[in-house]
C-alpha cells in the first residue's frame, strides 16, 4: 500500500514537473571569454526541458532596434551543430543567412556554434560598431547580445540565462543585473530576447564611475587605449548634461539605472562611422580617441541625444517597435517622434538649463535648416520616408536628425501658442510616457489623433497631418516668427547705388572722389571723375556729418525713376551732374536672426520656449 502510494506520488510529480518544464521553457547559455580560438568564441546553449516540436528553427536577427539597416548577424556564426543528451548529432539544415532548421528536435539537448566578431570581419556590408561585436582576447569583449545569442522561432518571449566565464582582470559594464557574480563568473537572467538585445555588455579592465541623478543611478564603463581619459573625467563632463535633462523632464526619469558604455579607439572602425546606439537604460559608444577636451565634448554632445531615448521610443512607441520583428522588420512611420523629438530635446534641455548659450543653440538649429534644405528631398512626407528607410528611402534616413528635430520644434510652438504657454512638447511627452510606458504601445495610424486628444489641442493633429503625414514643406518662416526670429530661406532686397565710388576727405574737410576703379553704371551715367569735390546732393549740402545718412537713404531706400542731382567742383569749376536712380536686387539666403522689434507676445513665447537666461534669474 505504501509502495503504491509512493508510486502514484512519483507519477504525479513526474507529470507535474514535465508540464511545468514545458510551460516554463528557458534558454541556458554558456560563454567562456577565456576560450578564444582564431578570434572566435564558442557558445553553448543547453535545454533544461525537452521541445515538443519535431522540427524547430533557430535564428539570429537580420536587424536590431535602433539601427534601421539590415545586417544579418547569422553571417558571423560558424560550426553550428545540434546534439542529443548522449552527444549524438541531430540533422541541421541551414535555410538562409540567419536560420538553421533542426530535425528530431524533441531529442535536442544542446546547440553549439562559434561566433566571429563584426569589428574586424572581411565580410561585406559592415556593421556599425555600436551595434556589432568585438573579441580581443584578455583585453576587451563587446557583447551586443544579438551577435552571440540566437533564439528559436516562436520562442522569443521566454527567459534567458546567460553564464559568462571570464578572467579576474575583466569587468562587465552593463545595465543588466547580475544574479550571481564572482571574479571568474557572471550569471544574468533576462525575461525575454527583447531585453537581452536591449542590454549590451562590455568586458574590459575596470574603469568605472557613477553618479546619482534624481532617482536614477548613472554608471560609466570605459575602455580607453592610452588611459588619458578615464570614467571619472567622463562622468564629470556629463554631470551638467544629466542634471539639466533631469530638470527638463521635471525629475521624471523612467528608469532607476542607466549605463554609458564607451569604447574609445585610436584606430578607425571598418564601418567608417563613429557614434552610439541607444537602449532603454543604456547606450553604447564607439568613438575616436583624441585630445581629452575634444573627445569629452563629443561624448557630451552624443550622450545628450542618446540619454533622451529613455522617453522615445523606449517609453513611447508603436506596435512595430514593441513587437519588433528581428527577421522581417516592419518600420514605424514615426521616426520624427523617435529620433526627431529626441534630437530636439537634447539641445533644448541644455539651453533651457543654461548649459549652453542661446546663440550656440540657435546656430545649431540654423545648421539643421541648411542641411534639410540642401541635402534631402523636401517633398517627401516624413511618414513615407520612415516606412521606407530600410530600402527605397535609405539615403533620406539622416534627415531624422535635421528635419525631424525641426518638426518637433514646430509642434512645440503649436502647443505653446495654443495653450497660452501652459503646455509644451516636454509636457506632452511626459504625459504620453505615463499613458503608455515601455509595456504598452499605440497603433501608428492613431498617433496624430492621440496627440490631439491627450494635449487637448486639435491644432497639433492638424499640424502633424499636414507637415508629417503629407508632403507639405514645414512653414519655417511662420514657426520662427511666432517666437520673434526672422527666418527666410531667400530674401530679395531692392538696393540703390551712389556709383560704388571711393569717397575721402581733403585738408579742407571737403568730401571728394578718390577712386572710381569699381564704379558702376550709375556712376558712369552720372559722370563722376576722380578729384570731384562733392558739394550737394539734390538741394542738400554734403558734409562729413550727413554723408552716411544720405548714402544709407540712397542705397537702402531707393525710389524708382527718381532724378538725382549731384553738384561737384571740378578743377575749380562748379559742375551739375544728374541721372535717374538705378535699383539693383540683392538676393540674401538663409536669413536667421533674432527680431529685436518683435511683439510682446512673440517675445513671451520665445522666453517660454528657450527658458530664462542666467542674467534674468
Amino acid at each position: 500500500m505504501k509502495y503504491y502510494q509512493f508510486f502514484c506520488l512519483y507519477l504525479f510529480l513526474s507529470i507535474q514537473i514535465n508540464v511545468f518544464g514545458q510551460d516554463h521553457f528557458s534558454y541556458l547559455y554558456h560563454l567562456d571569454l577565456n576560450n578564444v580560438t582564431d578570434d572566435q568564441i564558442k557558445v553553448e546553449l543547453n535545454l533544461t526541458t525537452s521541445l515538443k516540436e519535431d522540427k524547430v528553427i533557430f535564428q539570429f536577427p537580420a536587424i536590431v532596434p535602433g539601427t534601421y539597416k539590415i545586417y544579418d548577424f547569422g553571417r558571423f556564426i560558424d560550426q553550428f551543430s545540434a546534439q542529443t543528451k548522449s552527444g549524438d548529432e541531430l540533422p541541421v539544415k541551414k535555410i538562409d543567412k540567419n536560420r538553421w532548421e533542426i530535425s528530431n528536435a524533441t531529442s535536442l539537448h544542446k546547440i553549439s556554434y562559434s561566433v566571429d566578431d563584426t569589428w574586424d570581419t572581411r565580410l561585406p556590408q559592415k556593421v556599425f560598431e555600436p551595434a556589432g561585436t568585438n573579441i580581443e582576447k584578455d583585453n576587451n569583449f563587446v557583447l551586443n547580445n544579438h551577435g552571440f545569442f540566437g533564439f528559436f522561432d516562436q520562442k522569443i518571449d521566454y527567459p534567458f540565462q546567460i553564464k559568462i566565464k571570464k578572467n579576474k582582470t575583466l569587468y562587465g559594464s552593463t545595465s543588466l543585473k547580475k544574479e550571481f557574480t564572482s571574479d571568474t563568473l557572471d550569471h544574468y537572467i533576462v525575461p525575454n530576447y527583447h531585453r537581452l538585445v536591449d542590454n549590451p555588455i562590455m568586458y574590459a579592465q575596470p574603469d568605472t564611475a557613477s553618479i546619482q541623478v534624481g532617482d536614477t543611478q548613472v554608471f560609466i564603463g570605459l575602455h580607453s587605449p592610452n588611459k588619458k581619459i578615464n570614467a571619472s573625467l567622463v562622468i564629470e563632463k556629463l554631470e551638467d548634461v544629466l542634471i539639466a535633462q533631469e530638470a527638463f523632464l521635471k525629475g521624471k526619469l523612467p528608469t532607476d539605472r542607466y549605463t554609458f558604455i564607451i569604447y574609445l579607439t585610436d584606430e578607425p572602425g571598418i564601418s567608417g562611422a563613429m557614434g552610439a546606439l541607444e537602449h532603454w537604460n543604456s547606450s553604447f559608444y564607439f568613438l575616436p580617441y583624441g585630445s581629452p577636451n575634444r573627445i569629452l565634448r563629443i561624448i557630451q554632445d552624443i550622450a545628450a541625444h542618446e540619454f533622451f531615448h529613455i522617453i522615445t521610443p523606449l517609453s513611447i512607441h508603436s506596435e512595430e517597435i514593441a513587437n519588433f520583428d528581428y527577421m522581417e522588420p516592419k518600420m514605424s512611420e514615426h521616426l520624427w517622434l523617435y529620433e526627431g523629438v529626441t534630437e530636439y530635446f537634447a539641445g533644448l534641455a541644455l539651453v533651457q538649463q543654461n548649459v549652453i548659450e542661446r546663440e550656440t543653440y540657435l546656430n545649431a538649429l540654423n545648421k539643421k535648416i541648411l542641411s534639410t534644405i540642401k541635402l534631402y528631398d523636401r517633398d517627401l512626407s516624413f511618414t513615407e520616408m520612415s516606412k521606407g528607410c530600410l530600402d527605397e528611402h535609405g539615403d533620406q534616413y539622416p534627415n531624422v536628425y535635421e528635419k525631424g528635430a525641426l518638426i518637433a520644434l514646430g509642434l512645440d510652438i503649436v502647443l505653446l501658442e495654443n495653450s497660452n504657454g501652459q503646455q509644451d512638447l516636454r509636457d506632452l511627452m511626459i504625459t504620453l510616457s505615463e499613458k503608455f510606458g515601455s509595456d504598452k504601445s499605440f497603433k501608428d495610424k492613431d498617433l496624430f489623433d492621440i496627440i490631439g486628444k491627450v494635449s487637448g489641442i486639435p491644432e497639433t493633429t492638424a499640424y502633424l497631418n499636414k507637415y508629417v503625414g503629407d508632403n507639405n514643406r514645414l512653414p519655417l518662416e511662420e514657426i520662427f516668427q511666432k517666437v520673434g526670429i526672422d527666418y527666410a530661406e531667400k530674401r530679395v532686397t531692392p538696393t540703390g547705388t551712389f556709383g560704388n565710388i571711393g569717397i575721402s576727405m581733403n585738408d579742407q574737410e571737403e568730401l571728394f572722389i578718390e577712386d572710381i576703379s569699381d564704379m558702376d553704371v550709375f556712376g558712369l551715367k552720372m559722370g563722376f571723375q576722380v578729384g570731384d569735390v562733392l558739394l550737394k546732393y539734390n538741394d542738400t549740402d554734403l558734409t562729413v556729418e550727413n554723408i552716411t545718412d544720405i548714402l544709407d537713404s540712397v542705397i537702402n531706400s531707393p525710389k524708382k525713376n527718381t532724378k538725382i542731382k549731384v553738384t561737384v567742383r571740378r578743377q575749380g569749376k562748379i559742375v551739375k551732374l544728374k541721372t535717374k536712380t538705378i535699383i539693383n536686387h540683392q538676393i540674401e539666403e538663409n536669413i536667421f536672426e533674432l527680431n529685436d522689434n518683435c511683439s510682446k507676445e512673440e517675445l513671451r513665447l520665445r522666453e517660454l520656449w528657450l527658458g530664462k537666461t542666467t542674467d534674468e534669474e
